[in-house]
Parts: C-alpha cells; sequence; structure tokens
C-alpha cells in the first residue's frame, strides 16, 4: 500500500458548489479516468480517454456507471483561464484536478475522488483476478486481433489471438483490447459500453474472490495506479465490496 501513487488535490479548486453538494449528498461519485499513457506515468501531457464516473446511491449501495465521451466540449481550464476544449484535454493541461472541476462545473456534479489508470493497470488487475467473462460478437472479432496485437507490443505483456465469437475468459490485454475497438457500428457510444462492459464484469468477479486473493489483488494493482483516496479508506471498502 505504500507503493500506491497518491496525489492530494485541491477540494477547494474542483468546482463543488454548496447548492450542488446539498442536492446529491446521497450519493458518492469517483471519477475513473483511463488516460493514454503506456508507460508508468500519470503526470500532465496525458489525456483522459475514458472518463466514467462510478456514481454509488450510499443507500441502496447500487453503482450506476455514466460514460462522459472524450471529445465532448467543455470549459476547461488551461494555464490560468477557461476555454470550450474536448474534455480529454483537461487532464493534460491539469491532472486530475483540473479534470474533476471540469465534470463538477460543467456538469453540476460533486466529485471529489479519483482513481487514475493506463493501460497496463487494466492489463494487471484483469490478470490478477484470473480473467473476465465477455461476450464477443463477429463484428468485435473482426477488429480485436489487431488491439491485442498492438496492446500486446506496447506492454510486453503476452497474449494470444480469439478465434471464436461468444462469451469467454479474456486475459488482461484481451480485456483492454475489447474496450479499445471503435469502428463498429455505434463508434465511440459503442466503445465506451465496451469500457463500462469491462468494468462491470471486473466487478462482478471480486465478489466471487475471497478475502485473501481480493487482498493480493490490492497489493497487485494499487501500485499502479494513482488516486486521492486514502489507503485505509480502501482497504476498508474490501470486506464491503459484495454489498455492492
Amino acid at each position: 500500500l505504500g507503493k500506491i501513487q497518491k496525489e492530494n488535490i485541491d477540494e477547494t479548486a474542483i468546482g463543488i458548489s454548496n447548492e450542488t453538494e446539498k442536492a446529491l449528498s446521497e450519493y458518492r461519485n469517483i471519477a475513473l479516468l483511463g488516460i493514454d499513457s503506456r508507460a508508468d506515468d500519470y503526470g500532465l501531457g496525458n489525456r483522459s480517454d475514458c472518463i466514467i464516473i462510478a456514481s454509488i446511491n450510499q443507500k441502496t449501495k447500487n453503482i450506476k456507471l455514466i460514460s462522459v465521451y472524450r471529445d465532448t466540449y467543455m470549459q476547461i481550464e488551461e494555464s490560468g483561464s477557461e476555454r470550450l476544449d474536448k474534455v480529454t484535454h483537461a487532464y493534460s493541461y491539469g491532472g486530475a484536478q483540473n479534470t474533476l472541476k471540469a465534470l463538477n462545473t460543467n456538469l453540476d456534479l460533486n466529485i471529489s475522488e479519483y482513481v487514475t489508470v493506463n493501460f497496463d493497470a487494466v492489463i494487471a488487475a484483469v490478470n490478477a483476478m484470473g480473467g473476465v467473462n465477455i461476450e464477443i460478437d463477429s463484428s468485435e472479432l473482426k477488429y480485436i486481433n489487431d488491439y491485442i496485437d498492438a496492446t500486446s507490443q506496447s506492454s510486453g505483456v503476452k497474449s494470444s489471438h480469439i478465434t471464436k465469437t461468444g462469451t469467454q475468459t479474456l486475459d488482461g490485454v484481451q480485456a483492454v483490447a475489447y474496450s479499445r475497438i471503435r469502428y463498429t457500428a455505434g463508434g465511440d457510444y459503442k466503445r465506451t459500453e465496451r469500457m463500462r462492459t469491462v468494468v462491470t464484469a471486473m466487478m462482478k468477479k471480486a465478489k466471487t474472490l475471497s478475502i485473501t486473493k481480493l487482498n493480493s489483488l490490492a497489493d497487485t494493482i494499487l501500485p499502479k495506479i494513482s488516486t486521492n483516496i486514502s489507503s485505509m479508506e480502501i482497504v476498508s471498502l474490501i470486506p464491503s465490496i459484495a454489498s455492492f
């Protein structure tokens, strides 16, 4: 846990209004940011190509995953002034804090927590839990193997091609490759759906794992993420994961 990449953000500078905080008091919203960095680099200059808001209803424990399309134009801050730009660039200009500010001020949200991952972190997480079950259709099969090759090459993690359609267990490289497919019908709408499908499959798999296996999983992936959520808070959530 000591290896976790922590970033303290200024909660007075992320654009949460008093009205929004009151209106959304029953919801814990956490930004899941997938950046286009292949290396162990979470700094400025990386774009958040994947933005998912994990919205937890604190009463019912239900979670909704809400995608924000990376090319959505918002008022975002760059070098002290605001401009209309694609929200994916907010991270590049000012990291997670700037992304949270863009989401909160443009969409009236109350996000003060985030988790940033890159390709390598997702690969490691999926592999550490023994893969995830995902259905591949014929249109996806046409493209996924090229993405598997590209992801394997950039990550240095070996994988294999997928040769059939239907539900199957994907390893980390295959799961990332699946989430990168963008040329089927639906374009980026469908691509963001695939990202949510992978996250949902991971949550479903995690709920079947023992506490020992979950601790091992945390030990594997926490050093590979950047977050402002404390280690104590993360560990305290592990025993209750099945209730979400």
